[in-house]
């Protein structure tokens, strides 16, 4: 038994050892799948088969002589079928790492190297016992013609029953690859909600913004360089957050801050507004924009509907391990306008494809007459996939 093991090990090679790794590219490439589980339950299919055959052996020992006889006899047994089962799974598991992969070819090909396999299986135990020193080629034909077709017909099912399972395991990898791939697929789909998005808000945005610069520059010089001023931020921080997949609160903070001030300058009092992001946050990760769309609606939506506007208040903080982003307003409160639009909408299909059920986005009128948006964050994370 020693020897035949020593003649089947496939050297063992470092994990990190690359140069080693590509000194047996076939034989690991063949020979993938050979794991210790597989050869343990070929093991015990062995032993099992070999107990069964010799049930009426066993009960029929009487005495310890016997019984020692029966024990050399079956490892003996055992040896010269553990001789035949590794000649056939090596040959039977290079077969299918190496041949075809699909098709009726793959079935002529193991099905050509189960009977093959089998045939040199048997050889390799005559040659063990010493059939061939001197050959009785009558004995040999009629152990053959005994022999060969019992161990073609089990290796045979033993092959079906692995490419059954192994049928299996792709079928599950395609399907898991499926899932991962509509997963990107919905969030490159997101992403480009959120160009549309910007798209359409930031020229109309721009645009009004500049009429106002040009129209304070004739009005107010000085209220129109306060203006361009605050532009000129806002572009800053907007134009590298828009190629971005993820951002910082400090950031996000930061642009809103520049939009909250263009608007007041056009907006005057009836504008006012609070950005209370607390310092241990600010290097938190949010994916870019979201925050600010939610200003953007509390602005469009809310203070605009109300003749003498209202008030904005943006916070941040902690609970129970998740960061909670706020848009509170004091204005007319969530309605069927509010509650519908596209940039709404961008922010929840957004969460659901980067974060999944960890991540919500809630809207409710408040009790002083506003609307509330939160964004809810697994703050662990706290990063859009990659």
């Amino acid at each position: 038994m020693p020897r035949l093991v020593a003649t089947l090990k496939v050297p063992a090679l470092p994990r990190g050892d690359a140069a080693a790794r590509a000194r047996f590219p076939l034989a690991r490439k063949a020979f993938a799948g050979l794991t210790l589980d597989a050869v343990a339950i070929i093991a015990a299919l062995l032993v099992i088969r070999l107990v069964s055959s010799s049930v009426d052996r066993i009960i029929a020992i009487k005495s310890r002589s016997e019984a020692l006889a029966f024990l050399v006899n079956s490892v003996d047994a055992l040896e010269a079928t553990t001789v035949m089962a590794a000649t056939m799974l090596l040959i039977i598991l290079a077969t299918s790492n190496l041949g075809p992969q699909r098709g009726r070819a793959r079935g002529a090909t193991l099905a050509a190297a189960v009977v093959i396999s089998s045939g040199l299986g048997i050889v390799a135990r005559m040659a063990l016992d010493g059939w061939f020193v001197s050959p009785k080629w009558e004995d040999i034909r009629a152990f053959a013609a005994y022999v060969w077709p019992r161990y073609a017909i089990i290796g045979a099912l033993l092959t079906i029953v692995a490419e059954l399972y192994r049928r299996e395991r792709a079928s599950l990898a395609e399907a898991q690859q499926a899932e991962l791939d509509a997963v990107a697929l919905e969030r490159e789909l997101a992403a480009a909600r959120l160009q549309a998005l910007q798209a359409q808000i930031e020229p109309h945005f721009l645009f009004n913004t500049l009429a106002n610069v040009r129209r304070l520059f004739d009005e107010d010089p000085a209220a129109g360089r306060t203006m361009l001023e605050m532009l000129m931020r806002y572009i800053q921080v907007a134009l590298p957050g828009m190629r971005r997949r993820e951002s910082t609160l400090e950031d996000e903070a930061a642009l809103i801050e520049a939009y909250l001030h263009i608007h007041r300058v056009r907006m005057g009092a009836r504008l006012a507004f609070v950005v209370d992001v607390p310092r241990s946050l600010r290097a938190a990760c949010v994916p870019p924009m979201m925050l600010l769309t939610l200003v953007e609606n509390a602005v469009k939506h809310g203070l605009n509907a109300r003749p003498d506007g209202g008030r904005i208040r943006v916070t941040a903080r902690i609970d129970n391990a998740r960061l909670v982003l706020t848009v509170a307003d004091t204005a007319v409160g969530f309605g069927s306008a509010s509650g519908t639009g596209l940039g709404l909408a961008n922010i929840s299909a957004r969460l659901a494809s980067e974060f999944g059920e960890r991540a919500t986005l809630l809207l409710e009128n408040n009790e002083l007459g506003g609307a509330t948006a939160s964004i809810v964050l697994p703050y662990d994370a706290g990063i859009p996939p990659a």
